[in-house]
Parts: C-alpha cells; sequence; structure tokens
C-alpha cells in the first residue's frame, strides 16, 4: 500500500544549503582581493602605456612639440601645445602626489625634460614613480 517517494529530505537540503553557503562565504573574500589587485596592475600598467605613448609622440614629431603628462589629484591629461589629447581619471580611492614633479615630458630625443617623482596611492598600497635625470623612462616602486 504504501509507495516509498523519490526525494530528499528536509534535513538533507538543509545541509546541503549550509555547505554552499559555507563555501561561498569563504571564496567571496579572496575574489574581492583578486579583484583589487588586478584593478592596481591594470592601472598602473595603463599609466606605463600612456607614458610610452608621450614619449613616442615626442619622438616621432621630431619638431620641439610641448607633449606633456599634467597630473591632476584623481588623474592625469596628456595635452599637446594646444590641445588635450587624452584624460585619464584613477579609480574611486585613487589620488596622485605631485611631489617633485607636476607633469611629464619629453625631448625630441626621447629623454625627460625634468626628473623629480610623483607618489600613486590605492587603497591599498602606494607607489613611487622616479623619473631620473637624462633617461629614458622612469620607474616603478612599490612601498
Amino acid at each position: 500500500m504504501f509507495h516509498k517517494q523519490q526525494g530528499f529530505s528536509l534535513i538533507e537540503v538543509l545541509v546541503v544549503l549550509s555547505l554552499f553557503t559555507i563555501l561561498l562565504t569563504l571564496t567571496l573574500p579572496i575574489s574581492y582581493s583578486l579583484l583589487e589587485k588586478k584593478t592596481e596592475e591594470k592601472v598602473l600598467e595603463m599609466f606605463q602605456y600612456d607614458i610610452l605613448f608621450l614619449q613616442n609622440q615626442s619622438i616621432a614629431n621630431g619638431r620641439e612639440d610641448y607633449l606633456r603628462m599634467v597630473f591632476s589629484k584623481n588623474g592625469y591629461t596628456l595635452t599637446d601645445t594646444n590641445k588635450e589629447l587624452l584624460t585619464r581619471m584613477l579609480p574611486k580611492g585613487w589620488e596622485i602626489d605631485t611631489r617633485t614633479l607636476n607633469y611629464i615630458s619629453f625631448k625630441h630625443g626621447g629623454t625627460t625634460r625634468y626628473s623629480g617623482t610623483i607618489e600613486i596611492i590605492s587603497p591599498n598600497n602606494r607607489y613611487t614613480l622616479t623619473f631620473p635625470i637624462g633617461k629614458g623612462r622612469g620607474y616603478i616602486e612599490k612601498r
């Protein structure tokens, strides 16, 4: 008379759901920190590409166009003598501290016009960018 029904009991479903919830709580902070790390890498990579672009444009023009990267607290702008070429804003929580360098520019030979340092501050780290005299580009140090 009685037929055995196929299915899961309430206890079995609750155990599986609780295990799934525990696994999710453990992986979400890892994913969030990984996302922050990748954001830092991409912002710094884009910054380096923009500096390389600026340097290449200065070399390619061959004349003394005054190409430069001007810094603000929240980002930077690539400008020509009479127009803006590109503006990039940093992600929320990031800022630029112009220590001894308000802008970067290159001579037509590809070397920097002025030496100095700036600091890029992310929510988790600080990066010091140093542009030495007579060098083609600067370098980034994580603090």
